[in-house]
């Protein structure tokens, strides 16, 4: 049996009740771009002998939402090892926010782009938003994954501007503009495993004990005890940093600044529009975007500009109509429409739902 939990994951992912059993829900997701609309979230995953092990609990940070996922009697097993079925979803991917993947117990093999890796007990990457990876298999193995927004980190950044390491440099240099396509992370290794491991172990601890008891303060404190897991990582007494950069193809690099122009500045682009802006062939952007997104360049950029008005409607007091005129969609009738598509709810559905959660 493998168990993948989660605790208030709220991104793209649908979460579809299970009627014969509350807790064991089943997981689809709707995009290869991953995306997380809460500041930080712990997850664990955990396989084989510990599979009932669950002295780190799982949790995160949204609508108090929590729920556990279960898959019995699909893994295939080679050499000791789970091997991870296509069906679940855990495909290539990248994501929208900062992954800290760390192994407690056992190892677990993950490709990242086009190589594959085996991280053991004590050992961990740090993979930023740019780098495609998967999880392949696992052996006994007890994983905590930490996820920071892009917004968190770029808070963090501000807030400790004078604090020095590896980590920090990462961090910095990654939501720098001049790095919006480049593929790069973190291997972190421990030096002595015992007193290493306990020293993270403790910290995740405490991390999501703060998140599930939501007390007064708590969200500073985990803010602090972030800090503290990065002090950790940083300390040559403890652990080994290697910053690892990988390539990526011209094609990517200018599909990822057509990505960044777009979704920092959201409205309708022409092919001839973004040709202007990039000094391509208006045709030849468009055929990168299609064979990133599988959309055009008109395609996409609508998709994008759904997504901010679903996010102003979420999050704001704007009106329907408002959101239409600042985003400019003309013509209510066809933008109720695309809306109901693209999200199967109509605008104002919208903004009842999340007033009542």
């Amino acid at each position: 049996m493998f168990v993948f939990p989660w605790y208030a994951l709220n991104d793209e992912i649908k979460i579809l009740e299970n009627p014969a059993n509350g807790e064991n829900l089943e997981l689809s997701r709707t995009d290869h771009m991953r995306y997380m609309k809460v500041p930080f979230i712990i997850n664990v995953m955990s396989g084989g002998q510990y599979e009932e092990k669950q002295k780190i609990r799982f949790g995160g940070i949204s609508s108090g939402k929590k729920f556990m996922t279960k898959q019995e009697g699909v893994c295939r097993i080679e050499d000791g090892k789970i091997i991870f079925p296509d069906e679940w979803g855990i495909k290539m991917h990248r994501h929208d926010y900062y992954e800290l993947m760390y192994v407690l117990e056992g190892s677990v093999e993950q490709k990242i782009e086009n190589s594959s890796y085996v991280y053991h007990k004590g050992e961990g990457c740090f993979i930023n938003r740019n780098a495609k990876h998967q999880e392949i298999s696992g052996k006994d193995f007890f994983v905590v994954y930490l996820c920071l927004s892009k917004e968190y980190v770029q808070e963090l950044l501000e807030y400790t501007h004078k604090a020095t390491g590896s980590i920090y440099r990462f961090l910095a240099s990654s939501m720098s503009g001049k790095s919006s396509y480049k593929k790069d992370y973190l291997y972190i290794s421990c030096t002595s495993q015992d007193d290493s491991v306990n020293k993270a172990y403790d910290l995740f601890e405490e991390m999501t004990k703060e998140l599930i008891r939501q007390e007064p303060g708590y969200l500073h404190i985990f803010c602090g005890l972030v800090e503290r897991l990065f002090g950790v990582f940083q300390d040559t007494n403890f652990y080994k940093i290697r910053y690892v950069t990988l390539d990526c193809s011209a094609e990517e690099q200018l599909f990822e600044k057509i990505k960044l122009l777009i979704e920092e500045n959201p409205r309708k682009y022409s092919r001839q529009e973004l040709s202007e802006i990039l000094n391509y062939s208006g045709d030849y952007l468009n055929k990168i975007v299609k064979k990133f997104t599988g959309l055009t360049i008109t395609g996409y950029s609508q998709k994008v500009l759904l997504k901010k008005a679903k996010l102003l409607l979420e999050e704001g007091d704007m009106s329907v109509s408002s959101v239409m005129e600042q985003l400019g969609f003309h013509g209510s009738s066809r933008f109720y429409e695309m809306f109901k598509e693209e999200f199967h709810m109509l605008p104002g559905d919208c903004k009842k739902t999340h007033k009542n959660v």
